[in-house]
């Protein structure tokens, strides 16, 4: 009976140092009502939201019509930006951006401009630059939370700057053209402020 008693008590002991363990573990509250602390992921996506842009109101994924011609490398990339991107914003952000990065840099950018001039004069639909997506990519992979490996990066901005020649010049330019316009045009009603401020600084 004694021995019973012993081993019994060792098993409380043992039962409560464990609960107190878990309880304490660094980054866990200690009451079990308080709410866990946000990641730094959820953080910045938070504050995304308060900084609303015009693309954010516009699709959050491709129609299956655009995707079906791209490349398989490029529908990898498509999927990977989905989920990665969306760890800090919506992936409706980049989707409806206005930034254009032709295959060929800074010698696409000059062709385009004698070829197609008009596509430079409204920068609040295109902005086209020779590493426009490039230093998004990595300014994204640069912030806290973010998981997205260098590898991973260069799937996503290989998609980017395909998708921008796809859908945004050539020959969707109108089409294109037509659905930022009418972003700015909604963005403008529902946040007037937020979109007078982006106006004034030239950041549509």
């Amino acid at each position: 009976m004694k021995i019973y008693r012993k081993y019994a008590a060792i098993s409380v002991g043992l039962a409560l140092a464990t609960a107190l363990a878990v309880v304490l573990l660094p980054g866990r509250p200690v009451n079990a009502g308080e709410a866990p602390k946000k990641t730094a992921a959820e953080l910045e996506k938070e504050k995304a939201m308060k900084n609303p842009y015009p693309n954010d109101i516009g699709p959050e994924k491709l129609d299956e019509a655009t995707l079906k011609d791209y490349p398989a490398d490029k529908k990898a990339g498509y999927e990977l930006a989905m989920v990665k991107c969306a760890q800090c914003h919506s992936s409706a952000r980049p989707l409806n951006s206005r930034f254009v990065e032709p295959e060929g840099k800074d010698a696409a950018v000059s062709a385009l401009k004698k070829s197609n001039p008009e596509l430079f004069k409204d920068g609040a639909v295109w902005q086209i630059e020779g590493s426009v997506w490039n230093r998004y990519v990595k300014r994204m992979m640069s912030k806290p939370g973010c998981k997205i490996s260098n590898a991973e990066g260069k799937k996503i901005w290989e998609f980017f700057v395909y998708d921008g020649s796809k859908r945004k010049i050539g020959a969707n330019a109108q089409k294109w053209q037509a659905h930022r316009k009418k972003l700015l045009a909604d963005f403008k009603a529902k946040y007037p402020q937020r979109y007078e401020e982006l106006a004034k600084d030239k950041d549509l």
